[in-house]
């Protein structure tokens, strides 16, 4: 369900946030949780918001909206396996705004087959979005923050790092690997006052999950096994993104906030099992 972010202080105040794989924020379109995010923050009095992506016409798009609706928005192109584009992204961030306080790794690939049949590649390039872009972005970004004398660093993982499937072993182990890596990195870079946690999403409506909740069986399925009876929305997501960023969660790194509707809770067999 949508959140009025009408009614929230303004939490972000010359502030500027960073997402990776964050092109889908056009309004009026289907949003992604890094475009729910960039919204929200600026409505919450953000000073800018600079989205990445390897999508570059949803992009540009998606960052014209937010500039037409008057709020300071940047589309960068990014490969995330990059290290010479992290340079280029945050360097640019710099340049424009004067700082960077807030990093949202965003980027991912699936893989919805069974190991069997997941070729090599796509199990590397799975790892390679996934684990070498947030390691990559926590190293480049955490520099950057630590300039402007500390901030915070969200990663989203998934649920899938909780439990296993019949499929997407890759994307399950590279979303396992990132919470791991996040309680790391909250310790590493607490001296320079650098939050670091990952948010845990369940099954919620996007375009990286369109495939499976507009599918009818595949939707009632997942929706069945979710105690609060319904897939999430990205605004929901964007919700516990904003509130790891913010000093609501000033005593709050290291940890992993599962966001699924209880589907990862305990055992919750569907009506009729």
């Amino acid at each position: 369900m949508p959140i009025d972010s009408e009614n929230f202080a303004s939490r972000f105040t010359g502030k500027v946030l960073l997402l990776t794989g964050s092109a889908s924020a056009t309004e009026g379109e289907r949003m992604g949780f890094g475009g729910a995010t960039a919204w929200r923050f600026l409505k919450e009095g953000g000073a800018a918001a600079v989205i990445t992506d390897v999508q570059d016409e949803l992009g540009e798009r998606s960052a014209q909206s937010l500039r037409d609706a008057g709020f300071p928005a940047t589309f960068v192109h990014h490969d995330v396996t990059s290290e010479k584009d992290w340079e280029s992204v945050i360097g640019l961030t710099i340049q424009q705004h004067g700082r960077l306080d807030f990093l949202v790794n965003l980027a991912g690939v699936q893989d919805p087959t069974s190991i069997d049949d997941t070729p090599v590649e796509k199990w590397q390039q799975v790892m390679d979005v996934t684990n070498r872009g947030m390691f990559l972005g926590v190293q480049h970004g955490a520099r950057a923050i630590r300039q402007t004398g500390g901030g915070s660093i969200v990663t989203i993982s998934s649920m899938a790092a909780r439990w296993a499937s019949s499929y997407g072993a890759a994307y399950a182990a590279s979303r396992a690997g990132m919470t791991h890596f996040t309680r790391g990195a909250a310790i590493q870079y607490a001296a320079d006052n650098i939050r670091v946690n990952s948010v845990l999403p369940g099954w919620a409506k996007s375009p990286f999950t369109e495939w499976i909740f507009t599918d009818e069986k595949l939707s009632k399925y997942r929706t069945d096994r979710v105690p609060l009876g319904r897939w999430g929305e990205p605004e929901e997501i964007a919700a516990a993104i904003l509130f790891l960023l913010s000093d609501d969660a000033s005593y709050v790194t290291g940890t992993e906030l599962l966001v699924d509707g209880g589907a990862t809770a305990g055992f919750f067999p569907p009506a009729g099992d």
